[in-house]
């Protein structure tokens, strides 16, 4: 409730966006309905009855009988005939005496998206009012739309495209996503389904009343193409933008309608979450394995808002999902309002999707947060790494929500996590040069090696397993074919790279090996210069290249790198342009450039 003090600083501030003053000199004025549907369409606000307006000043005058203008309030807030809906609570519709005169204090709460539209009178396109800066305005149809749509139980997303069968969304999309599912649920049972009974099961299609398989709402935005796709979308558009600080020109740019991929978000997603990330530092820090941690709790928020953007998006509305990155900013700017109010949304604890099938089709492959804490996480976070908090804006006509947040500290700072991770980094540092002198000045021991069907060898006393009778040894502890040769694992120096060791192999390299490593060499020549370096770029790219489902564990493991030195010739392939990985850390797979 609001108090005496409250209504002397509102009085000194004039009108807001959130607050308005009326005379109600004869009782409950007309207007009061405006405001009211007003506030409940927008974040809510507070009307005060028994305040003149004169030249802009404001002058408390009281009303006449305080209890009878409650007392109308709510009969008149109770009468469909009046209003739509009732939002408010008995805590918020009270008297205050001010300055030995009474007024009404109606303090109208944001509606739920299942009240809204709240509009006066019995036409919902010429009663539904909004809140702008200090006066309320009639929503146009378009944004009466908006909110009728929100208020349904069933989703948007969940519209049956009648005049579409599987056939029309793009057959490689569908297919990387079933990779990703894949990877994610390896036993599942779907995996091994056909396509359109697997697209109705994540919720991307289902049977129309004669048994044909159709694609939802969803599963054109997730698997169309872009024609498709705007063919019944008309508004629809995806852009990631990256400029410089300015805002004189984009230095990098993602656009759906530039025809050089599919256009849908699941492709958009992987597309640039490369990009929305890059920025982010990665101190230092290992696990509880000893291996390097290379994502952070920011790697993951920006994955949270990127979904977010991407799922919750009114994919009917007049404007796109826009991504622009700027110095040390991001933003992101999707199509439609709230569904609940920013302090909800914060807050936490409820999950309330514009799209739940989009949403259930990206969860699927571990994208997006069910328990609707994604928000309230990214607040959390952005505190412990020092960064500004992030800002929501909504804005109307057209609707639009925009979330800004800081990616990067100013020159010099540091987080906390950076600290640690230098100190431990140092300490790393230590105890791996400790070693390598250990590993160098070690006495030879016995293993025992197991051939491939299972007997058992005798003794060997070596450093790695000796080939024997024309075996050669991959690993400790592994034999490979007798037709195979391969050169035995050396350790790597203290630098991280290893000593030159070229593979050899009596097998015939198929048609175009050859011709390929050697592209993939030339390019990488351009960006380092060290042979020896770009010996093992060439030679991870080949390992890789046989499974693109290959990880940076299995690489350690069959070449026995270092986790250090495999993560470097990565970035240098990346650099090279003859390497990139589709989706997150954690899954995805290898797309070859050469």
């Amino acid at each position: 409730m609001l108090t005496k003090d409250d209504i002397k600083r509102l009085l000194a501030k004039s009108e807001t966006e959130a607050v308005e003053f009326k005379l109600a000199k004869g009782g409950v004025p007309a207007s009061f309905w405006e405001s009211y549907s007003a506030f409940a369409n927008t974040d809510g606000g507070v009307i005060i009855l028994g305040v003149k307006e004169d030249g802009g000043k404001h002058s408390v005058v009281g009303v006449t009988n305080a209890n009878k203008l409650v007392a109308d309030v709510w009969n008149a807030a109770n009468n469909p005939q009046r209003v739509s809906a009732n939002v408010l609570f008995n805590h918020q519709v009270y008297k205050v005496d001010y300055q030995g005169k009474a007024l009404v204090v109606v303090e109208v709460p944001r509606a739920e998206r299942t009240e809204r539209p709240v509009y006066v009178g019995r036409d919902v396109f010429r009663g539904t009012f909004r809140r702008n800066g200090e006066g309320d305005y009639h929503c146009s149809q378009e944004a009466v739309e908006a909110m009728i749509r929100d208020k349904c139980p069933e989703t948007a997303d969940m519209c049956l495209m009648e005049d579409m069968t599987i056939a029309d969304l793009n057959q490689e999309s569908i297919a990387r996503y079933r990779l990703m599912f894949g990877q994610s649920k390896p036993e599942h049972a779907w995996t091994r389904i056909p396509d359109d009974e697997f697209l109705v099961k994540i919720g991307a299609a289902r049977k129309d009343a004669k048994g044909v398989v159709r694609p939802m709402l969803a599963g054109l935005i997730c698997f169309g193409d872009f024609v498709t796709i705007s063919n019944v979308l008309p508004n629809y558009f995806l852009d990631y933008r990256e400029g410089v600080a300015d805002g004189s020109r984009w230095t990098d740019r993602v656009a759906a309608h530039d025809a050089t991929w599919s256009g849908n978000i699941i492709d958009f997603y992987f597309r640039i979450y490369d990009k929305v990330t890059s920025s982010v530092k990665v101190p230092f820090r290992l696990d509880e394995r000893g291996l390097r941690i290379n994502e952070t709790k920011v790697h993951k928020a920006l994955r949270e808002l990127l979904a977010n953007a991407l799922i919750h998006a009114d994919y009917h509305g007049r404007q796109g999902i826009v991504i622009e990155k700027r110095f040390r900013r991001l933003m992101f700017r999707n199509p439609g309002c709230l569904r609940m109010s920013k302090e909800a949304a914060i807050g936490g604890g409820r999950s309330d999707a514009r799209n739940s099938r989009i949403f259930n089709i990206f969860a699927l492959i571990n994208i997006g947060e069910r328990s609707g804490t994604g928000l309230s996480d990214i607040y959390s976070i952005w505190k412990e790494y020092g960064y500004e908090e992030p800002t929501i804006t909504e804005t109307y006509q057209p609707d639009q929500t925009t979330v800004t947040v800081q990616v990067e500290l100013e020159e010099g700072a540091v987080t906390p996590q950076e600290n640690a991770g230098a100190t431990q980094e140092k300490t790393d540092t230590t105890q791996e040069s400790a070693g390598v002198t250990q590993e160098s000045t070690s006495t030879t021991q016995e293993k025992t090696v197991k051939t491939a069907n299972g007997a058992v060898k005798d003794a060997v006393t070596t450093q790695e397993v000796a080939p024997k009778n024309g075996e050669v040894a991959l690993k400790t502890g592994e034999i490979a074919p007798k037709d195979t040769e391969v050169a035995p694992r050396i350790a790597p120096k203290p630098d991280g790279i290893a000593p030159k060791v070229a593979p050899k192999t009596n097998n015939v390299a198929p048609k175009g090996k050859e011709s390929q490593e050697s592209a993939v060499k030339s390019a990488v020549k351009n960006v380092v210069v060290d042979e020896r370096v770009v010996d093992k770029c060439v030679a991870l790219w080949s390992f890789l290249k046989e499974d693109p489902q290959r990880t940076i564990t299995n690489a350690i493991e069959r070449l026995s790198w270092s986790r250090r030195s495999i993560v470097s010739y990565i970035g240098i392939l990346k650099q090279a342009k003859v390497l990139e990985h589709i989706g997150p850390y954690h899954g995805g797979v290898w797309k070859f450039l050469i």
